[in-house]
């Protein structure tokens, strides 16, 4: 009879303890291109990109 080699696993999961890190940068950052995109529709844009209508 062969006895099992001594093995132990550990649980590492260093995705989900980055995630509450990374989770606010995100949101902050759709934010910011939320409220961009829709300054850039109510302000009808412009086409040679300058800002004047």
């Amino acid at each position: 009879m062969t006895v099992p080699p001594d093995v132990s696993y550990l649980a590492d999961h260093p995705i989900w303890i980055a995630v509450p890190a990374f989770a606010p940068a995100f949101v902050v950052a759709g934010v910011v291109v939320y409220i961009a995109a829709k300054n850039r529709r109510k302000d009808g844009g412009s086409p040679d990109g300058e800002g004047n209508p």
